[in-house]
């Protein structure tokens, strides 16, 4: 996986401890995390399937794609056709899955509030995340799912994948932002202090 470039000076502004550790060079390493979905039932809208990241992120982390992989074992069972069939339903864009995405821990807020195609959902994060979905250590992602299509057979396996980055030196994740907007501020950045913008609460 190919780091993008990031502009430092924009990221200090919403993101100061990652542009620090950027500017300093610690070294980043991959993070890949899977959330298994699975359709016993054939039953659109249907309660909802519910599965999380089996444990709280430990580090902050940043989401560069949301993947998928689709499997119905009891459709064409040892056929080429399978994979083809599988090929075509994601180029279609509608792949008769609804996903609602929520991030609990902290910050708490839900990516969507309403279910939206599976298909439509992975692409999002391209779209509108371009530099990465940061995620603060000590979250986790939670992820209900419905059946909007009646699929051609269940079992009906839906597996999401997020794959990003991590830093290596956790020393970088228990920096406070504001000692890493002042450390910013030593080497040159203009990062402005937050405490005397924003109001005390």
């Amino acid at each position: 996986m190919q780091p993008k470039t990031y502009d430092v000076k924009n990221l200090a502004l919403w993101a100061p401890r990652t542009a620090y550790a950027m500017l300093v060079g610690v070294p980043r390493v991959p993070f890949v995390n899977d959330i298994p979905l699975q359709f016993s039932s054939s039953t659109v809208n249907a309660p909802p399937v519910v599965q999380a990241f089996n444990n709280n992120l430990t580090q902050d982390t940043v989401i560069e794609r949301i993947s998928y992989n689709l499997g119905q074992p009891n459709t064409f069972p040892g056929s080429p056709f399978q994979s083809t069939y599988f090929n075509q339903l994601k180029q279609s864009g509608q792949i008769g899955v609804g996903i609602q995405m929520q991030v609990f821990g902290g910050p708490k807020y839900a990516v969507n509030d309403t279910y939206t195609d599976l298909g439509n959902l992975a692409d999002v994060l391209a779209v509108t995340w371009p530099e990465g979905w940061p995620l603060a250590k000590q979250s986790n992602v939670k992820v209900s799912a419905i059946l909007t299509q009646t699929p051609n057979s269940v079992p009906f396996n839906v597996t999401l994948t997020f794959l990003g980055w991590q830093f290596l030196d956790k020393t970088i994740d228990d920096m406070s932002d504001n000692d890493a907007r002042e450390a910013l501020r030593r080497v040159g950045f203009d990062v402005p202090d937050l405490k005397l913008l924003l109001p005390n609460k």
